[in-house]
Parts: structure tokens; C-alpha cells; sequence
């Protein structure tokens, strides 16, 4: 509510005269300061909550927190650019990155859990003992990770810079300064429940122009309804 409530206000702000590059700042910084404020409240010194929000963030909050991370800079930006640059065919990739969150869930997380760890190198360490499996498993995640990081701070880069209308450059910083001033002070638990403000914002951000389309091509407000019809024509 609060956030549509903001919307409005700078719709009407808009119509009042406001230029568009204020319109920009004023979101960008009221975005951030949110999401900091969180991580601000969220702040904490003990392990369990740094890593894993004390195992106690109620399974539907945990499950926008993950469907904030889906809907990230990395895979809309990406999975935009891979639907236009190749099509139809593009949809497996979308099948690929959604069933990995599914894979994850299913068959590691658990074990996390069971066996006490933080991390995926702690667990591998812990499950196959010595330091080999450890450092495999950082390697594996440092790589993975390095190539889903450089596309998320690509894309703050290009959203802060449009925004704002700084360099490219300096919208890079600037985006990456209010994300550690989200998540450095509480970890984790600062992290979900900033996902969470962030999945309602981006819900909103990403349902708006569908329905909009929807009704546009099809007359249907409900896309999910004619998503199939639609595909097919595609």
C-alpha cells in the first residue's frame, strides 16, 4: 500500500511539472533508503542469523525472498535479451533457471540443514571430509557466482545510470554502495526481508505492463489465461 501510495504521489507530482529527472532520483533514493533502513533494523551479530535469518522466516515470506531473486537485474535484463535474440527457442532457457531454484530446494538445502552448515563448501567439507571437497565446492561457487554477479552489477549499472542520468560508471558504485548498505549489517536476514519489500515492488513493476499488454492484444486482463493462445501465435 505504501508503495503504490508513492507511485501516486509522484504521478501527481509528475502532472504538476516535476521534471522526469527528478522523478528519478526521488525513486531511486526512496528505493534505497527502504531497502536500507531494513538492513539497518535487520543489523545482528550472531552467526545463525547472518547466514540463515536464525532458520525462522516463515515459508511464504522465504518464498517471495526467492521470487525477488528470480526476478533480479541478471534474469530480467537476460532473459529479455535471450527471448529477443532468440526467440521461441529462448523459453528453455527460462525452464532451465526456474528449475534450478527447484533443484536447490529439493535436493540441497535440506542437507544444509541437516548437517549444520552455512555454506556449500562447509557442507561438502563436512559430508566428504578433508579440504579437497571444500575447495572444489569454493571453486564451483566462486565461478558460478563471478558470472551471475558481473551481470547484476551490469544491470544496476545500466538501471541507476537511466535513472539518474550519471555516468555509467558512477551509477555502478552508487548502486553497489546502497546494496552493501543492505546486506553487510544484518547478512541474510537483512537480505530476505529486503527481498521481500523488493518482491512486492517488483511484482507490481512486472504484472502492470502484462496486464496492460494482455488487454491490449487479447482483451483479457488475465494474462495467465492466454498466455498459451499468445505463445502459439509466437
Amino acid at each position: 500500500g505504501g508503495f503504490i501510495g508513492f507511485v501516486l504521489v509522484l504521478a501527481v507530482a509528475e502532472q504538476m511539472g516535476l521534471p522526469k529527472s527528478w522523478i528519478g532520483f526521488i525513486f531511486l533514493l526512496a528505493t534505497i533508503g527502504l531497502y536500507a533502513g531494513i538492513g539497518i533494523m535487520s543489523r545482528t551479530t550472531d552467526a545463525a542469523e547472518y547466514y540463515v535469518a536464525g532458520r525462522r522466516v516463515p515459508a511464504l515470506y522465504n518464498g517471495m525472498a526467492t521470487g525477488a531473486d528470480w526476478m533480479s537485474a541478471a534474469s530480467f535484463i537476460g532473459m529479455a535479451g535471450t527471448l529477443y535474440l532468440t526467440g521461441y527457442g529462448g523459453l528453455a532457457f527460462i525452464m532451465g533457471w526456474t528449475g534450478g531454484y527447484c533443484l536447490v530446494a529439493l535436493f540441497l538445502a535440506p542437507y544444509l540443514r541437516k548437517f549444520g552448515q552455512f555454506t556449500i563448501p562447509d557442507f561438502l567439507g563436512e559430508r566428504y571430509g578433508g579440504n579437497l571437497a571444500r575447495f572444489i565446492g569454493i571453486f564451483a561457487a566462486i565461478l558460478c557466482s563471478f558470472t551471475y554477479v558481473v551481470a547484476q552489477i551490469y544491470g544496476v549499472g545500466i538501471i541507476t545510470s537511466r535513472f539518474t542520468g550519471v555516468e555509467f560508471g558512477v551509477g555502478v558504485f552508487l548502486g553497489l554502495a546502497g546494496i552493501l548498505v543492505c546486506s553487510f549489517l544484518g547478512g541474510m536476514r537483512a537480505v530476505t526481508w529486503t527481498q521481500v519489500a523488493q518482491y512486492i515492488i517488483l511484482i507490481v513493476a512486472y504484472m502492470i505492463p502484462v496486464v496492460w499488454l494482455s488487454v491490449k492484444i487479447t482483451g483479457v486482463p488475465v494474462p495467465q489465461l492466454v498466455y498459451g493462445q499468445v505463445l502459439e501465435k509466437v
